[in-house]
This record gives structure tokens, C-alpha cells and sequence, in this order.
């Protein structure tokens, strides 16, 4: 029942939903989290490939769907924008909800022989999931947009490559007590393998295993 309950829930929202005003811009932020430089360079770029090739590709950022489906709130926006030529619907949207951690790229008919769904998914999971996962949404849409770019061709301005991943730091080496808690701890191991060698198993499979799992899912979250 509460099953049913959500999914009438949800068909009552898709059936009100209103897609906001058309963008303006090529890249518009209203979740504030693009710095004004990356803002501002990723207009120019699309506004001058849209120029050059006729293709629009537009990155729309927000916060939340409101608890609309993505994939509903997407389609019917990028229908009521109209993103691409008339007759020959050759547009691109990315849209990102920062607060729902989701994102989808929108391929007009006219592109999907370049931009099939396979690719399409690569680029939203090799190149957006990995940044936005540490906070990076400059890098995320830089590369984004680059990757999607490059797929369709015919940019004339040489693209600028592509930022790379962030990572949490590099390793550092080991200061003198932490040396030493660990030949403490390797003596307690040798120790517990001596005299409970299952114990021992268990203790060190525990400390090993801890960090292997994997995550993932439609977003970055």
C-alpha cells in the first residue's frame, strides 16, 4: 500500500510540474556552487560552438527535482526549452540537482547517432561522477562538456584539457610513533598467530577488509 501510495504521489507531482523559464545562458548555476571564472568560461564556449556548428548544449544546475522523477523532469523540460534547431533537434542538455546528488544528460534526436545512451552514460561516469563525488563542480562540468564536445566535433578553438580528478592528498611517509604502533601491533599478530592462529586470522582479515567495498548508483551519492 505505501508503495502505491508513493507512486500516485509521484504521477500527482509529474502531472502539476511546470519547467522553470528557459535559460538565458548556455550555463546557468542556480544552486551557486560553479565559481563565477569556470561560469563564465563555459558560457563563451558553448555560446561560440553553438555558433560555429549550430549544435546548443546547455548545462542547467539546480537543487532538487522536487521529488519528480529526473528522468520526467528533464524530458519535458528539454521539450518545453526547445534546446536544439527546429526540424532537426540537435541540442544537448546537462542537468545537475545538488541536492538530490543526481544528474542526466538530455540528447536530441538529431545528435543521438554521436551521442548514443552508452556514451552517454561513460561520460556522466567517468567524467562528472568522480568530481562531483569530492565537491568538484568546476572540474565536473569542464570535463563534462568537453567529453560531450568532443563526441559531436567541430569545435574550432582549441579545447582546453580536461582538469584533472581530485584525490583527498598524497600519501606521506610515516613518522617514528606511528612505526612503532604498527611493529607493536605486527608483534601482537606474530603472537596471537603463535598461540590462536584463528583469532588471528579474523583480527587481521577485519583490518584489511574494511576499506574494499565499492559504492554505487544512478548518482553521486
Amino acid at each position: 500500500m505505501f508503495g502505491i501510495a508513493l507512486l500516485v504521489a509521484g504521477a500527482a507531482l509529474a502531472a502539476s510540474f511546470t519547467p522553470p523559464p528557459p535559460p538565458r545562458h548556455w550555463v546557468t548555476d542556480t544552486a551557486g556552487v560553479l565559481s563565477p571564472q569556470t561560469r563564465a568560461q563555459l558560457d563563451a564556449r558553448l555560446r561560440r560552438y553553438e555558433q560555429d556548428t549550430g549544435h546548443q548544449v546547455v548545462v542547467w544546475i539546480g537543487q532538487s527535482t522536487g521529488g519528480i522523477p529526473i528522468e520526467e523532469w528533464v524530458v519535458r523540460t528539454f521539450e518545453a526549452w526547445k534546446i536544439g534547431r527546429k526540424g532537426l533537434d540537435d541540442g544537448v542538455g546537462v542537468f545537475v540537482f545538488v541536492q538530490d546528488r543526481r544528474l542526466r544528460i538530455e540528447v536530441g534526436y538529431g545528435l543521438e547517432g554521436d551521442v548514443p545512451d552508452a556514451i552517454a552514460h561513460r561520460i556522466v561516469d567517468e567524467q562528472a561522477v568522480p568530481r562531483l563525488k569530492t565537491g568538484d563542480y568546476d572540474g565536473a562540468m569542464q570535463a563534462t562538456v568537453g567529453a560531450l564536445l568532443a563526441k559531436i566535433g567541430g569545435e574550432t578553438s582549441p579545447p582546453p584539457a580536461p582538469p584533472p580528478i581530485a584525490t583527498h592528498g598524497q600519501a606521506r611517509p610515516m613518522s617514528p610513533g606511528q612505526m612503532i604502533v604498527w611493529l607493536v601491533i605486527g608483534a601482537i599478530l606474530l603472537l596471537l598467530f603463535i598461540t590462536h592462529p584463528r583469532l588471528a586470522f579474523l583480527l587481521l582479515w577485519s583490518m584489511t577488509s574494511g576499506g574494499s567495498r565499492r559504492h554505487g548508483g544512478g548518482g553521486w551519492g
